[in-house]
């Protein structure tokens, strides 16, 4: 059985990782909106929408696994 330690130490790995992969594709948000020569193409609004979409579901899938 596993103690409390043990799952508190699991949950804030979990939590890291989606945090830094919020940081990745803000990160990559930053590159392809602001460097368009980066990316060969100009990225659509659509593009950029859902991103800040996916960036806010992981900060907050890692805000909530970081409560508990």
């Amino acid at each position: 059985m596993m103690n409390n330690m043990g799952l508190t130490k699991r949950s804030s790995i979990i939590a890291d990782f989606f945090l830094d992969g919020a940081k990745i594709i803000f990160g990559s948000l930053v590159v392809g909106a602001f460097v368009p020569s980066a990316s060969g193409m100009h990225l659509s609004w659509l593009a950029v929408g859902m991103g800040m979409v996916g960036v806010v579901a992981f900060l907050g899938i890692a805000d909530g696994i970081s409560k508990k």
